[in-house]
């Protein structure tokens, strides 16, 4: 499994990330918010989640492809 904790911080910011989630349509992507979990790749589902909090990214899978890593760097949450 691969968890990581990302910061959507505007509407924008979640139109990108649906279309980054939205190249990896095969891989199982939830995020994790209080106690929903709701599919990444549903930008309706993303904005009914508190975005002005952290939201934990999860892959169920034991690793995600090295790209899909990469690419979610840059919605990190920044400590």
């Amino acid at each position: 499994m691969y968890q990581t904790t990302i910061l959507l911080r505007d509407i924008d910011h979640v139109k990108r990330f649906v279309e980054m989630t939205s190249r990896y349509d095969k891989l199982k992507i939830n995020l994790i918010s209080d106690i929903y979990t709701i599919d990444a790749h549903s930008i309706i589902g993303i904005v009914s989640l508190d975005i002005n909090r952290p939201i934990v990214l999860e892959v169920p899978e034991e690793m995600p492809p090295a790209e899909f890593i990469e690419d979610v760097k840059q919605f990190a949450e920044e400590r």
